[in-house]
């Protein structure tokens, strides 16, 4: 019996990864390169430094080429952020809580800026927060999931993951957490490891719900 949800946040919870994208890629623009979608798409999950680096490494840029695209990142991203929620995961939220499940959110996002826009959006709707700054090991690595497990008082077993990246499937899959991917950013190819492949948060509900 499932009894905590545990949600990504950047690209499920808020509808946020095209504008990462977009401050990624005018950062790269800066230095003559051509980042695409799905060169960034597949690295969520990782905190900011581990996404400059690799993308650093994919363009072969110098350690001062890559903190400075780190630093464009952050500051157009700033410039342009603008929040918006995907259709129905209010209705999502409000349905988990009617049933008692208790709900967190474990990401590759900085503290700062989520605790902002959770308290923003979400003032006191979740139970717990995960974030970079607070594991060791950042996705993959099962350690994010873990502790957003240990912070709900749950087992593994007991709780569900909602993810939209592979690094995030990959974690909560390490974490030995049932994995439901949608495809908010990514086609269901890169997803295929997750137990369950949704187009929506209408789905994601009827499978939570299929499980208590």
């Amino acid at each position: 019996m499932k009894r905590g949800i545990l949600f990504d946040f950047d690209g499920v919870t808020v509808k946020s990864m095209e504008q990462h994208f977009a401050a990624w890629k005018k950062a790269l623009a800066d230095k003559n390169k051509d980042l695409k979608e799905d060169q960034f798409f597949v690295l969520e999950g990782q905190g900011i430094k581990q996404i400059a680096e690799t993308i650093g490494k994919q363009f072969n840029l110098n350690k001062n080429d890559i903190s400075e695209i780190q630093e464009l990142k952050v500051k157009y991203y700033h410039e342009t952020v603008k929040i918006e929620i995907y259709d129905y995961f209010f209705d999502l939220i409000q349905s988990l809580r009617k049933h008692q499940l208790q709900i967190g959110v474990v990401t590759g996002g900085g503290k700062k800026r989520v605790e902002q826009v959770l308290k923003q959006y979400f003032n006191g709707t979740f139970d717990c927060l995960v974030t970079i700054d607070d594991v060791e090991h950042g996705k993959p690595a099962p350690d994010p999931f873990l502790k957003g497990a240990t912070l709900l008082g749950l087992k593994p077993e007991e709780c569900i993951a909602v993810e939209n990246a592979p690094l995030g499937v990959q974690s909560a899959k390490n974490a030995g957490i049932e994995v439901i991917a949608v495809t908010t950013t990514l086609p269901s190819d890169y997803l295929k490891h997750a137990d369950h492949v949704v187009i929506n948060f209408r789905e994601v509900e009827k499978i939570i719900l299929a499980k208590l």
